[in-house]
């Protein structure tokens, strides 16, 4: 029971009333099958041809269905070369094909998504940077002063307090006696708040950079210094606080308002 086409062994499907029809099922030859009495069965191959003469898969897809065949996809073709049947894995290359077609689909797919993400990473980034450059350009080259919920310090009143960065900070009814140099200094982006601050020291409240500083109510005594100095692109702003000593800018930005 061997495949006169292909050569595969008992690969065969069968149809007709008694079996009388063979099909192998690697390349879809038909075959007649052949019961003779006290005798092993055997197939003999059919020659089936197109009404042209000429040997066409499509007509003997047809022909196979006639005589019962399901529909079925060849796993292998023959080729005749020379006089010799030549078999080729049609199944297996369809297969590999379409998977390697497949693979190549997904890879491109995978880049394109990919590539996406990173265009839109690097349009972020993009407009970040260039925000920041813009607010640090319209600040004289310093960052936006802090924002945010205020955050409320404490300060013994005995040395230097010193805020930065982008704190928004909150000093609130502190008196304090500062032996020596500032008694404040705000600088870099820091939002500074003195509320009921009462400061005696050799030197005030001094804001640098692109702080701002409000003084509301208090006092403020310098007791050989400044008592309010502004450099770069800091303000001061005092609302309703006493000030006793000099007050002093420097830089184009700089600004004290409201010291009496």
């Amino acid at each position: 029971m061997r495949c006169q086409q292909c050569g595969a062994e008992w690969r065969f499907e069968y149809a007709g009333p008694n079996k009388e029809y063979a099909r192998c099922t690697e390349c879809l030859a038909l075959h007649n099958h052949v019961q003779p009495r006290g005798h092993a069965n055997y197939v003999q191959m059919m020659d089936v041809r197109a009404p042209n003469g000429q040997v066409d898969p499509a007509f003997t897809a047809v022909f196979a269905q006639q005589l019962g065949f399901a529909p079925r996809q060849a796993k292998n073709t023959v080729v005749g070369v020379g006089g010799v049947n030549v078999v080729i894995p049609t199944a297996r290359m369809e297969r590999d094909i379409k998977n390697k077609i497949s693979g190549f689909i997904w890879g491109w797919i995978i880049t394109g998504i990919v590539l996406v993400f990173v265009a839109i990473g690097g349009l972020v980034l993009f407009f970040y940077v260039r925000s920041q450059m813009n607010a640090a350009t319209a600040n004289g080259g310093m960052p936006a002063a802090g924002n945010g919920a205020p955050v409320a310090a404490s300060w013994d009143g005995t040395s230097t307090y010193t805020c930065g960065a982008s704190q928004v900070v909150v000093l609130k009814n502190v008196t304090a006696n500062v032996a020596s140099g500032q008694a404040v200094t705000a600088g870099g982006a820091c939002q500074l708040t003195l509320d009921g601050v009462n400061i005696t020291a050799p030197q005030g409240v001094q804001a640098l950079g692109n702080a701002k500083v409000i003084i509301k109510g208090g006092s403020v005594k310098a007791t050989s210094g400044d008592a309010i100095s502004a450099m770069g692109n800091a303000q001061v702003d005092v609302q309703g606080a006493k000030i006793t000593g000099k007050t002093s800018t420097l830089g184009a930005g700089a600004k004290i308002t409201g010291a009496k």
